[in-house]
């Protein structure tokens, strides 16, 4: 039988012997997620986690009133998805639809922080950050992963070389340009490092200007093929190798 997962942001009980003293967690989605939509019932299992990865898991005590859940915590272990290798997908800003996408699945494949960036020809100006996490959120509780990826405002492509640990928890040593007509994407970029980046450009592609500007910083240039892809597809495509 399949036990559901739910992310929350409180610090969760330890148990001290084999049980937690009930506990309270007071979360109108929490509720609705599991009295209204799933119709939970007492008694059942669930696991808890809150981003410390670990699984918290406990059993439904009560729904003592509305936007409320009682809990008691049975066993706390270690997640079983243990994510080796450390990857910021930088990806310009295309259509929301394609975005929560991209949000989705990099998720699902182990992505640890997403960045969006503003470039010459993305197809937007900004982002729903609310929106987004809530997408993180219910594709880490889907895949299995105690942790879920952060996800940052966005920023101009300057800010991405030079003032990076602004952005990122913690900064690639190395940033892979995807263009078309460089040496394929292979498995020796991780030879050096288990932290990288990876910046998609938008549907249209980079300007020459852009090109130019990561010469100059001297960025590593990868292609995923011949055939041109979509802003969502190629994150998805290289997220998958460089994390397999």
């Amino acid at each position: 039988m399949k036990i559901h997962r739910f992310h929350v942001s409180e610090p969760l009980p330890t148990p001290s012997g084999s049980t937690t003293s009930p506990f309270f967690l007071l979360s109108p989605e929490l509720y609705t997620q599991m009295y209204r939509v799933l119709r939970l019932k007492l008694g059942e299992t669930v696991i808890l986690f809150n981003g410390d990865g670990l699984e918290y898991v406990s059993n439904i005590v009560s729904y003592p009133k509305k936007n409320t859940v009682e809990f008691s915590v049975s066993e706390i272990k270690p997640s079983l998805i243990g994510l080796k290798k450390d990857l910021t997908v930088f990806f310009s800003l295309i259509k929301k639809d394609n975005i929560e996408l991209i949000l989705q699945k990099g998720t699902e494949l182990g992505v640890t922080h997403f960045v969006p960036v503003l470039s010459a020809r993305s197809e937007k100006k900004g982002i729903n950050l609310k929106r987004a996490e809530k997408i993180i959120i219910e594709a880490t509780e889907q895949c299995g992963r105690n942790t879920p990826p952060t996800i940052q405002d966005v920023v101009n492509l300057e800010k991405i070389f030079t003032d990076l640990h602004d952005t990122v928890k913690y900064p690639p040593p190395n940033i892979i340009v995807f263009e078309k007509g460089h040496e394929s994407l292979n498995q020796e970029i991780f030879n050096k490092t288990d932290v990288i980046g990876i910046l998609i450009g938008p549907e249209g592609g980079w300007t020459p200007e852009e090109i130019a500007f990561f010469e100059t910083k001297k960025a590593t240039f990868r292609s995923l093929g011949q055939t041109t892809l979509r802003a969502e597809t190629a994150v998805i495509v290289a997220s998958a190798f460089l994390l397999s």
